[in-house]
């Protein structure tokens, strides 16, 4: 019917190879009531620009460009286009580019923030290390005993050892303590017991080293077992 206004069609177009070859990406339909095609035409091409300039991808925007046809179909020739290259793609482009500068200026003040905080805190940890090793030599050097300087630094008493340059720890002597200790108490001896006095003579040992002292007392003698189930010794006469 003659007089019947129809609304403009577009087609979106990409190409890959320059210009030289054009394909078709998606047509539609104007729902915004343009006037002017020309119009419709730049501002569609803007919309599609920025969204494949946001797009998540490694790849360049490939050209773009936009033909509008007089609705209710596709019939050419296009009474208007517009494509890549005018002054409203590269507004938009500048656009992002700032706003993509702007990130990235946002990320490196915020590592080298990072990076600075790191290094201060790697700074104090060495120091703090330091002082701790300085104080224990201290320790060491006025002859506080090896097990209490472990336990207030939070350290291992071969720690304790190697940083205060003290000789290795035998294994006679653990037993000579424990015997020391035996012979002074007398009574009922198991794990737990050995081991409070061997702490208390200077000598951190674990519970199975405490049950090997205990063994090769008996084995001298020293103790006799008295539960064949557990580790449980009695002092013997002499």
């Amino acid at each position: 019917m003659e007089g019947i206004m129809h609304p403009y069609i577009y087609a979106v177009l990409t190409s890959a190879d320059g210009g030289a070859t054009w394909a078709t990406v998606t047509t539609d339909q104007d729902t915004e009531g343009y006037t002017n095609p020309a119009k419709l035409a730049s501002d569609t091409l803007d919309s599609h620009y920025r969204d494949a300039l946001l797009a998540p991808t490694i790849q360049p925007v490939p050209l773009l460009a936009v033909h509008v046809y007089d609705g209710p179909a596709i019939t050419a020739p296009a009474i208007a286009a517009a494509t890549i290259g005018e002054d409203g793609q590269w507004q938009a482009t500048g656009r992002l580019l700032a706003e993509i500068a702007a990130d990235l200026r946002h990320f490196e003040d915020e590592k080298k923030a990072l990076d600075a905080q790191l290094l201060s805190t790697q700074t104090a940890i060495g120091n703090a290390r330091t002082r701790l090793e300085n104080v224990t030599r201290s320790a060491v050097r006025m002859g506080m005993p090896q097990i209490d300087i472990a336990h207030a630094a939070g350290r291992s008493r071969e720690w304790v050892r190697k940083t205060g340059n003290l000789p290795q720890e035998s294994e006679q002597g653990q037993k000579e303590a424990l015997q020391k200790a035996v012979k002074a108490a007398a009574g009922t001896w198991n794990t737990r017991r050995a081991a409070n006095a061997l702490a208390e003579a200077g000598h951190m040992v674990t519970d199975k080293r405490a049950r090997q002292l205990l063994r090769d007392l008996a084995a001298a003698e020293v103790i006799a077992k008295t539960d064949p189930n557990t580790a449980t010794y009695r002092t013997t006469e002499q």
